[in-house]
């Protein structure tokens, strides 16, 4: 129960991120007209914070995971049932594929608009190196290759 409700938390956190990201490309790509979307203080760091939280789970994740094997996996009893293994494969990779496309979107529109939305733009940078460390640990690379 506790690997569900744990489970259904980062799901929902995510969402969270990912509307809030969307909120945020709305308000860079309205330009300020006057039925734009609003980005307030609260929802800036909201943002912030489960931006860290769920990128920080996804690092973890990556790190323990061995390379080939989907992130998540380990929370399974070696007895796992195949639908169970299926399961969490498919959250846990579609989790990893949600958050890489919610954090390039926020690099790339802040890369395109940096003076926009400037916490839009200092997370998408924050993100791009997150993402690399997250692929170092995944991978089991190190820098200068050793």
């Amino acid at each position: 129960m506790n690997k569900i409700f744990g489970g259904l938390i980062s799901v929902i956190l995510l969402g969270v991120y990912v509307h809030l990201i969307t909120v945020a490309v709305e308000v860079v790509n309205c330009g300020g007209a006057a039925n734009c979307s609003v980005f307030n203080d609260g929802m800036a760091q909201a943002f912030s914070v489960i931006g860290g939280l769920v990128s920080a789970l996804v690092i973890a994740e990556l790190a323990i995971a061995k390379p080939g094997e989907a992130p998540g996996a380990r929370v399974l009893d070696s007895g796992a049932s195949v639908g169970a293994v299926r399961t969490v494969t498919i959250v846990s990779v579609l989790f990893v594929l949600v958050w890489i496309g919610a954090g390039l979107t926020a690099f790339m529109v802040g890369l395109y608009h940096p003076k926009a939305l400037p916490v839009l733009t200092t997370h998408g940078q924050a993100w791009l190196g997150l993402a690399v460390s997250a692929a170092y640990a995944y991978f089991g690379l190190s820098p200068g290759g050793r």
